[in-house]
């Protein structure tokens, strides 16, 4: 065989191997609903941007955001208990968001099943740390729904049940989750 032909040869094996990583990689992207893949995008933009709140809003929107931008294991502590699982087997992230308004993850769930399903809308408050650790502290609230004529729901009027606190850490120039406290701390 000649120099030519094996050089022929390699090219034609490189080829269909990178046509068949692309077929992989587009149906991997394909299997992504339009959703996961908007929100994908804006998590590698926060990162790049070191934008916190744009992540959280990402995650809250999408759960390959939260299972990808979330540590191998998460401690989950509820009422002084700590339970650590496998971050794939963690499917009860407390937060999601509908249009802009932070809504408890319960109420996106139902909301998605059900378009007229009754929404917990939620206070949150982000806290960094000078190790640029954040702190997303949540809590279900009701408004009492009287905007002074722009889009918010008003003033709290009432916090309902206990309150939770997301933990992040710095990671590979992002952050990931590493722990959801819920209930006394």
């Amino acid at each position: 065989m000649t120099r030519r032909a094996v050089s022929i040869g390699v090219a034609v094996v490189l080829a269909v191997s990178a046509s068949g990583m692309q077929t992989v990689a587009a149906k991997t992207k394909a299997a992504l609903s339009e959703t996961d893949t908007y929100a994908l995008e804006m998590a590698e933009s926060a990162c790049q941007n070191q934008e916190f709140t744009s992540l959280m809003q990402a995650m809250a929107i999408s759960d390959v955001v939260r299972a990808k931008y979330s540590a191998p294991t998460v401690d989950i502590v509820e009422n002084g208990t700590t339970t650590t699982v496998v971050s794939d087997a963690y499917t009860d992230f407390p937060i999601g968001m509908l249009d802009y308004y932070w809504i408890s993850g319960a109420s996106m769930k139902a909301w998605e099943a059900d378009p007229a399903a009754e929404i917990e809308y939620l206070d949150i408050e982000f806290n960094q740390s000078q190790a640029n650790q954040w702190a997303v502290d949540w809590q279900v609230v009701r408004y009492d729904g009287n905007s002074e004529g722009g889009d918010d729901l008003g003033e709290i009027v009432e916090r309902i049940g206990e309150p939770g606190v997301l933990s992040f850490e710095p990671y590979d120039g992002c952050w990931r989750l590493i722990e959801d406290s819920r209930g006394q701390y």
